[in-house]
C-alpha cells in the first residue's frame, strides 16, 4: 500500500466474509464498484450494484470522489443490488417488520428489536437474533444484505434467548 492507496472493508452480496480491498484514494464511487469485483468476489453486474456506509441508507452516487463523500483508510463499506431488504423478528408469539439499507449491522437491527418488544436492560443483552428455521445467530458487525441474495430482499430472524451457561 502507498500514500495513493486506501483499504476498505467489504461486506455485500455474495461476499461471504468481510474483505480487505484496495483503492486509489481519489477514486469514485465508480471505480470503487470495478475495484469491488476484482478483488472482493463480488459477482452481482456493475449497473446493478449500489455501493453504502456502513449502518447507512443512502446509496452513495456513483460520480462522487470517495473522499468526497467521508470514505477513507479502513471504511467499512457495502456493495448490494438490494436499495432495502424487508425484515421480520418474532418473538413471543408477535412479528413486528421493518426495512433496513443492506449495509445495516446485526447490531443495529437487535436494538431495533429490543425497542419494537420493550426488552430493556439485562433482559435485552439475554437475547439474540437467529434466522428464522435455522441455528444460524449472525455477529453484531454482520451487514443485512450480506445474508439476502437479490432479488429475495427479505429476511426473517426470530429474537432467543442466549444459552445460559450454569454451574
Amino acid at each position: 500500500m502507498n500514500d495513493q492507496t486506501i483499504e476498505l472493508f467489504l461486506q455485500g452480496e455474495g461476499v461471504r466474509e468481510v474483505t480487505l480491498i484496495r483503492v486509489p484514494q481519489n477514486a469514485t464511487v465508480q471505480e470503487l464498484i470495478v475495484n469491488a469485483k476484482q478483488q472482493g468476489g463480488v459477482e452481482a453486474p456493475a449497473e446493478e450494484l449500489v455501493i453504502l456506509v456502513e449502518d447507512q441508507d443512502e446509496p452513495l452516487p456513483l460520480e462522487a470522489k470517495l473522499k468526497d463523500v467521508g470514505i477513507s483508510h479502513r471504511h467499512r463499506i457495502h456493495s448490494h443490488r438490494c436499495r432495502r431488504v424487508k425484515i421480520s423478528v418474532n418473538f413471543n408469539q408477535f412479528t413486528k417488520e421493518g426495512a433496513f439499507s443492506p449495509s445495516t449491522t446485526i447490531r443495529k437491527i437487535k436494538r431495533w428489536a429490543d425497542d419494537q418488544f420493550e426488552l430493556k436492560g439485562v433482559d435485552a443483552t439475554e437475547h439474540a437474533l437467529q434466522i428464522c428455521g435455522t441455528n444460524v445467530r449472525p455477529d453484531a458487525d454482520v451487514h443485512l444484505g450480506g445474508l439476502v441474495q437479490y432479488p429475495n430482499c427479505q429476511i426473517c430472524f426470530d429474537l432467543v434467548p442466549k444459552k445460559r451457561v450454569e454451574g
